[in-house]
């Protein structure tokens, strides 16, 4: 047997056909030969009792589907771009003319034809409330480009979509970042779509900010959230240099943009007042070759605060600006951790060699793969964010040679805490015994006894592995484009990612994995506490073996049927979670995601017969353990105790919905109201003397006369004399 240093090859993908906007590795992957001291499976008993992997369900949509189509493309590499977001949920009520919104904007990159290389187009699709697709079609008629990687924004007041993308739409065929918009709230329709223009102009607008003249800033994300100005928002957006320095490396520093808009700007056609800005810490890393830039954006809606947060060669950072993107203030923490070499039980030969055969000298630093994330905040009045990346076990002579070991490589989430300044990490896969305290887990050494837990037969060390990819056939991982995503709302929070190490294992004959033959998993974890502890991993996959328990075949019971004949890879998720039900016992929130259903494993719009797959859209109930905790309500001291939640599910609805509320003061006398838009009762649901505890009532969308209103906007007012709470619902037939 040949021990797990031996190198096969050094491989970079090149893909012609694909031109040149591919995101490029910033290291060469070195991958190893496959040897049984590389398992998967061995997870820790760590310091607390850990939640179980979440309880789930798919949620139906209109047309009691489990998953919606949305197109056919022919085009199946990242068609959800890279980082920020392609799922945004529309507010309920798009203001200032109140037409009925709660939608859903996806963005993604599409071709219709062969013609992968030149018919690419970035389009999006419209999904009702109910989970059906009402419109998908192109965000820009009136030009031919080859346009990808879009992103996209909602504005929290009017509902309409901001969507951002690269394409070649001048004749130098350099990429330029095109931005448009759609005025839903002008006549609450999904298709109002302005003519597109030109946000980062390239490469002519670099040399005033950057001091060079060939930038190329594409892969733009968006972003909308609070304005300085009363009765505005502000959209804010950034792109990555795609040209490689005088090394010959891109390490993507980046142009960050914003502009002030309110409504009437927007009917207006604006194309808005940009104020265009650099980061020096950004274009030292790039000009000066320094290291890759690993990062992405975050704005918060409610107030000043925009942070861009990642990783640059050993070090987290976070530039953070608490006045709305004007100025930035940097933070850094090198988590560069040295790690054992072990040696082999009979042979006293280390675990990992240098090309010399030196022992090798070993750390854990953040990874160049798993770098296409999001980041969610979390905590009181969003002081911290949080993101999922990875760490990457790495040989010092490696990391000095620009080389990362693939298989190494360990999902993380990292949080940066806006009020202290600091870095903090924890461990998902696989876990130590405590995945939360400030060391990353070693292994081969899960119960941090400093001894090695486990040998394999021929004297080697065993390490767990974890493979955070969708993708892998001996040769590629694709690694890079692999997405972490996460949402949240208040102190619930989602993850998910791909894992294939079962498929690893059947890619190499591995006895007991022979029904794991290119089937990648999804992950999906949650915290119910703002992040500080996660639940373990809940697998989901298309896999029909896994529809039963075997752990000799390592068959779990994760087959999901509504996957039954898909291939879901490229998750990505909505913007928010929803609130489903909040009451003890009863903890619910709808996660919203996107996905592609390839039709054959890999990228087939790479070479003939250019295979590409169906792009889908899916919402699931995930169960919490804990009580939702509103974002709102964490700093008011105005409810009173004992009237707590008051919701209806679901709504918009039709046609009938459930109110529920709870008291824990006994003998009050509660009314419970409906009313119109015009503030005319409707009618009353709820008169009498009621006890503590939990209460629900029906609404069957019909008058005091017992006749069916009609479609619109209705308020539900609960009344229990010292205490009174209105909520809006919507009626949609």
């Amino acid at each position: 047997m040949k021990r797990i240093f031996i190198v096969l090859f050094f491989i970079s993908i090149t893909i012609i056909v694909f031109a040149n906007d591919l995101m490029k590795p910033a290291l060469t992957a070195r991958y190893m030969e496959y040897t049984n001291n590389l398992l998967r499976g061995k997870r820790s008993t760590t310091s607390r009792e850990q939640d179980p992997p979440p309880e789930y369900s798919f949620i139906l949509n209109g047309n009691g589907e489990p998953t919606t189509f949305l197109i056919y493309s022919y085009y199946d590499y990242m068609p959800y771009s890279c980082n920020g977001h392609n799922v945004r949920i529309q507010p309920e009520i798009s203001m200032p003319y109140g037409y009925p919104a709660g939608g859903i904007f996806i963005t993604y990159m599409c071709s219709e034809s062969y013609v992968t290389t030149t018919d690419r187009r970035a389009f999006y699709s419209y999904i009702n409330p109910d989970g059906t697709l009402c419109y998908s079609g192109v965000c820009n008629a009136y030009t031919i480009e080859r346009e990808g990687y879009t992103s996209c924004a909602v504005d929290p007041v009017t509902g309409d979509p901001f969507v951002v993308w690269h394409s070649t739409v001048e004749p130098d065929n350099s990429y330029d970042c095109t931005i448009t918009y759609e005025l839903y709230h002008a006549s609450g329709s999904c298709s109002n779509w302005i003519e597109p223009f030109i946000l980062f102009d390239n490469p002519e607008m670099s040399q005033p900010y950057t001091g060079h003249s060939d930038d190329e800033f594409i892969w733009p994300q968006v972003w909308v959230g609070a304005s300085p100005l009363v009765g505005h928002r502000r959209v804010h957006a950034y792109g990555n240099n795609f040209t490689s320095n005088s090394a010959g490396n891109a390490n993507y520093n980046s142009l960050y943009m914003y502009a002030d808009f309110n409504a009437d700007s927007l009917l207006y056609l604006s194309h808005l007042d940009w104020t265009v800005q650099s980061f020096p810490y950004f274009d030292d890393m790039h000009y000066n070759n320094i290291a890759r830039v690993n990062k992405d954006m975050i704005v918060s809606e409610t107030d000043g605060k925009v942070v861009f947060f990642g990783s640059v060669a050993d070090s987290l950072f976070a530039l953070y600006s608490n006045d709305y993107g004007e100025t930035f203030t940097k933070y850094t923490r090198q988590i560069k951790q040295p790690m054992d070499n072990p040696t082999n039980l009979y042979t006293g030969a280390p675990l990992w060699e240098n090309d010399d055969g030196s022992p090798a000298e070993m750390f854990i630093i953040p990874s160049y793969g798993l770098t296409h994330y999001n980041g969610v905040f979390t905590g009181e009045n969003d002081s911290k964010v949080q993101w999922m990346s990875g760490v990457n076990y790495n040989s010092q002579e490696n990391i000095d040679q620009g080389v990362y070991w693939v298989e190494y490589i360990y999902p993380k989430i990292f949080t940066f805490d806006t009020v202290t300044g600091e870095f903090s990490f924890y461990d998902l896969d696989v876990q130590d015994s405590d995945p939360g305290d400030d060391h990353l887990a070693v292994a081969f050494d899960l119960d941090d006894d400093g001894i090695v837990d486990e040998y394999n037969d021929e004297g080697w060390p065993i390490v767990v592995m974890s493979y955070p990819v969708w993708y892998f056939n001996g040769m590629y991982h694709y690694n890079d484009e692999s997405n972490c995503k996460m949402t949240s709302n208040g102190n619930w929070v989602v993850c998910a990612w791909h894992d294939c190490a079962k498929l690893y294992h059947a890619y190499y004959e591995v006895p007991g994995y022979e029904g794991w033959v290119e089937q990648p998993e999804i992950c999906i974890i949650i915290s119910d506490d703002n992040g500080e502890t996660w639940s373990d991993i809940r697998y989901i996959n298309a896999n029909p073996n896994d529809a039963i328990i075997d752990t000799t075949y390592h068959y779990e019971g994760n087959y999901a049927p509504e996957f039954e004949g898909m291939l879901p890879i490229n998750i990505t998720l909505g913007d928010k979670l929803e609130i489903i039900s909040n009451t003890p016992g009863n903890y619910h929130a709808k996660l919203h995601f996107a996905f592609f259903d390839d039709d054959e494993y890999g990228y087939g719009s790479m070479w003939p017969p250019y295979l590409g797959g169906n792009l889908r859209y899916a919402a699931i109930d995930l169960e919490f353990q804990e009580e939702w905790v509103t974002p709102v309500s964490i700093n008011e001291n105005t409810v009173p105790p004992f009237a707590v939640q008051l919701f209806n599910y679901p709504n918009p609805f039709n046609p009938e919905t459930t109110i529920r509320f709870s008291l824990t003061q006994t003998s009050l006398f509660v009314t419970l109201e409906v009313y119109n838009i015009k503030g005319q009762k409707v009618k009353t649901l709820v008169n009498e003397i009621l006890p503590d505890g939990e209460h629900s009532v029906v609404w069957y969308g019909r008058d005091s006369n017992d006749k069916r209103v009609g479609s619109g906007i209705y308020f539900y007012k609960l009344n229990t004399g010292e205490y009174q709470k209105v909520r809006k619902m919507i009626l949609l037939k």
